[in-house]
């Protein structure tokens, strides 16, 4: 397995195993960043600090945009699909920016909004995150290449 391929690449179609491997990467960065904020913190200038978890987890979210793409593409399914993924960070993170720069006379109904729209988000996440580990390889080539482990097989989308 090629992991440089694998985790910076996005063409292509990976199947389910490369899949979980490919998470192992970004688990572990994840966990970095939490033993990081957990015992670490407070060395460093608070600004080194922020750049170093930013840093650290803007690549994890990297490579899992990569993995993801390519799962997508294993079921024929287009890359902008992750979107899904990532929509309880934003909603996440919209909400952080409007609680800091824009007040609200009504509090109480943007908390009900977004929880609404924060839950929603959260059954798009495990719905895509179900469907990427349990749903099969597409059988034949599609858009995005031929089947994952069909190196040096002739496809048969070609022939008439």
């Amino acid at each position: 397995m090629n992991w440089i391929n694998l985790l910076l690449s996005h063409k292509g179609r990976i199947n389910r195993k490369s899949f979980m491997l490919g998470l192992l990467p970004v688990v572990l960065l994840f966990g970095l960043v939490f033993v990081y904020l957990k015992y670490l913190t407070g060395m460093l200038p608070l600004w080194a600090d922020i750049a170093i978890t930013a840093i650290i987890a803007l690549e994890a979210l990297h490579f899992l945009s990569r993995l993801a793409i390519k799962r997508l593409h294993d079921f024929g399914r287009s890359g902008h699909f992750q979107w899904i993924l990532f929509s309880p960070l934003l909603v996440a993170a919209i909400f952080l920016v409007q609680q800091k720069f824009f007040h609200l006379q009504s509090y109480e109904w943007a908390v009900i909004i977004y929880t609404v729209m924060f839950s929603l988000a959260m059954i798009g996440f495990f719905w895509m995150l179900v469907e990427m580990i349990f749903r099969r390889s597409d059988e034949q080539a599609n858009a995005y290449g031929p089947p994952p482990g069909s190196f040096g097989k002739k496809s048969s989308a070609g022939k008439e």
